[in-house]
């Protein structure tokens, strides 16, 4: 072990210890060449120079400056050859920098001929040689207002394009993933927080869908989706009614009823109000799960029963399992109430699971069932700017499938922001016939959830009918009919439990969250003396001096406080202020000095989060004192 090699990799195992001993016991099988050309030096591999023979350093600094390149910039680096690109994001970076070299060949020749060791121990540099470790990475420091940049040398995509397309892919989905979380983090935690609450009094009479656990054991379940192929297994659905157990999800709930076919079990779980998606129908004999936090005006409709489904994985349901003693390890989700309904089938004890519907692509130009919600949508190829693009046929009608708003200008709008994300967000994903089918970002998102989830769950069969959708490993892809042939009668479905919940119990535990609260609302009232106490002497002096950073500190403090250990010991809380942490972090990440300008400015955002915690705090405890007042009786 040269002392170059030995300096890499003491410093590498202070940030990734398992990659240092991997490299440490690491034979090559395949060494690059070094090679010297135009007085720059350059590796050989596989046939190809890996650095820009006329300028390795030039190629290097012209890659990085075409990056954006802020504090909260996030540089995957792609390959290392002889660093010279990693060594000049590691020099310019203001943001991460995060280096993927999956092969050890030419991790171990450059660890042996070049000293890392100073860049690899800055705060902001990472090295993994696995996917797994570099999304880790990447989520650690994901925003909703950044996206990972990939930079790469050009032979190192040339030598090795089906890996470097694959990891192209790969970052794709798991910048979907996670900014379809941080999204949800930012625009959804709060409403959903204050739903769950708002649904309290009904959830008390609401069972657990655990309850129930096998007790449709060896049925078979079809979990019908709207997708495109829906229409074309309508037929087949008919024929064979009286053979499986009907799950549906909301957008497709009316394309069975004007086919004449009623579900078992209808699942819906938006927070936003989806009830168009129901409007009008009888739903009566209809088993309806829902989560905790799901739109109230869900639960208006009159079902044959209502089931909670208390995904396990949303930490809003935390709450919920909390207040009512609940254990929630079975319920599981991914954002999909297709993934729902599935895990419900499952838990129920059905022993074949079919999927419906289910395609996660845009089949000839169709993105839904021709009866579904969303039946005006549709995917074409724009040959002016080539590319592909949805739009609605009926642009009124899709506004008023997806709005229940009276006014038309506020349906339109939505409608509007809904193509604008589908645009935004379309790509390709493999097809079970082995093309590549435009889809949706999110949807691309649920196939590997999806195939996890067999995999996991591996008692269960599982067969996939699109056979022209979206390739989902884990599901045998047959028809409907084959499916279904073999399949036994179900019978009358009857779901009946003498299960209560503690109504003591969830009167003191909601008592008890007020009494958090207000502490909260004390700390508040600190960091508002203190924004008004900066705020006239910033107004006053028109400058940064020491008194103001000193007042900055302690309003600062306050900061770290309410965001940090209060946040830490107060669930209810840190949910509550989630979305205004994002932003104001990102703020404090981008301040790099402490000009006037940016003192004021953070003066303020600072401020805004104040408030924003202060009126959820008072809103959310006036919700649960209604809960209190109304349901046990008590005086909070």
């Amino acid at each position: 072990m040269n002392n170059i090699f030995q300096n890499n990799i003491q410093a590498l195992n202070k940030k990734n210890p398992k990659l240092a001993e991997k490299l440490k016991t690491y034979l090559p099988d395949e060494l690059p060449e070094i090679v010297k050309e135009n007085n720059a030096y350059n590796l050989k591999y596989k046939g190809r120079f890996i650095h820009n023979p006329l300028s390795p350093l030039g190629e290097a600094r012209e890659i990085f400056a075409m990056a954006t390149n802020e504090p909260v910039a996030i540089h995957v680096i792609y390959g290392i050859g002889l660093g010279y690109l990693f060594q000049v994001a590691s020099l310019n970076s203001n943001g991460t920098v995060i280096l993927y070299e999956p092969d050890l060949n030419v991790l171990w020749m450059a660890f042996s001929l070049v000293d890392f060791s100073s860049d690899i121990l800055k705060n902001n540099v990472f090295i993994t040689d696995t996917f797994e470790d570099t999304s880790l990475e990447i989520y650690k420091k994901s925003n909703t207002q950044n996206t990972p940049q990939l930079l790469s040398l050009s032979s190192a995509r040339e030598y090795d394009r089906e890996g470097f397309d694959e990891l192209v892919r790969k970052l794709q989905e798991l910048v979907g993933a996670y900014s379809m979380d941080l999204k949800y983090t930012k625009e959804k935690f709060y409403p959903s927080l204050k739903m769950l609450f708002q649904n309290i009094k009904n959830l008390m009479n609401e069972q657990p869908l655990a309850v129930f656990k096998d007790c449709l054991k060896g049925k078979t379940a079809v979990i019908v989706s709207a997708g495109p192929t829906l229409d074309k297994n309508i037929e087949i659905l008919k024929k064979y009614r009286d053979k499986f157990v009907l799950f549906t999800v909301g957008t497709a709930i009316k394309t069975l009823y004007k086919n004449g076919i009623k579900p078992d079990f209808l699942c819906i779980i938006e927070t936003y109000n989806s009830s168009k998606q129901v409007e009008g129908l009888d739903l009566s004999d209809v088993y309806f799960i829902t989560e905790p936090y799901s739109n109230p005006q869900l639960r208006r409709f009159k079902y044959k029963k209502i089931f909670s489904h208390i995904s396990a994985n949303a930490p809003i349901n935390q709450f919920w399992s909390e207040i009512c003693d609940e254990k929630i390890e079975e319920y599981g989700t991914k954002g999909t109430v297709s993934y729902t309904a599935l895990n419900c089938a499952r838990l129920l004890g059905c022993g074949k699971i079919i999927l419906v519907g289910q395609d996660l692509a845009y089949i000839e130009g169709q993105c839904y069932s021709k009866d579904s919600a969303y039946k005006d949508l549709v995917c074409k190829y724009n040959s002016e700017y080539k590319k592909w693009e949805i739009t609605a046929n009926d642009f009124d009608a899709f506004a008023s499938s997806i709005s229940p708003s009276e006014d038309k200008d506020e349906r339109y709008r939505t409608a509007n922001r809904r193509l604008e994300r589908l645009n935004s967000s379309l790509y390709h994903v493999k097809g079970i016939r082995g093309d590549m089918l435009p889809t949706e970002s999110v949807y691309a998102t649920f196939i590997k959830p999806l195939s996890e989830y067999a995999e996991h769950f591996n008692n269960v069969k599982y067969i996939n009918t699109s056979l022209v959708g979206a390739q989902i490993d884990g599901y045998e892809n047959l028809s409907l009919e084959e499916a279904l042939k073999d399949s036994e009668k179900i019978g009358n479905i009857i779901l009946e439990s003498d299960f209560e919940y503690n109504k003591n119990l969830i009167s003191k535990r909601l008592t008890s969250y007020i009494e958090g609260l207000n502490s909260a609302l004390n700390l508040i009232n600190d960091g508002k003396r203190n924004v008004k106490n900066l705020r006239n002497d910033l107004k006053r002096k028109r400058t940064v001096d020491e008194d103001i950073l000193k007042l900055l500190k302690k309003l600062s403090i306050v900061y770290l406080n309410l965001s940090g250990e209060f946040s830490s010991k107060n669930k209810l809380f840190d949910i509550i202020t989630a979305a205004s942490k994002i932003n104001l972090d990102y703020e404090l990440k981008m301040m790099q000095d402490f000009k006037y300008e940016n003192v004021v400015r953070i003066c303020e955002k600072i401020s805004e989060f104040l408030d924003v915690a202060e009126t959820n705090s008072v809103e959310i405890t006036n919700i649960i004192k209604g809960i209190t007042d109304e349901n046990f009786n008590t005086k909070s």
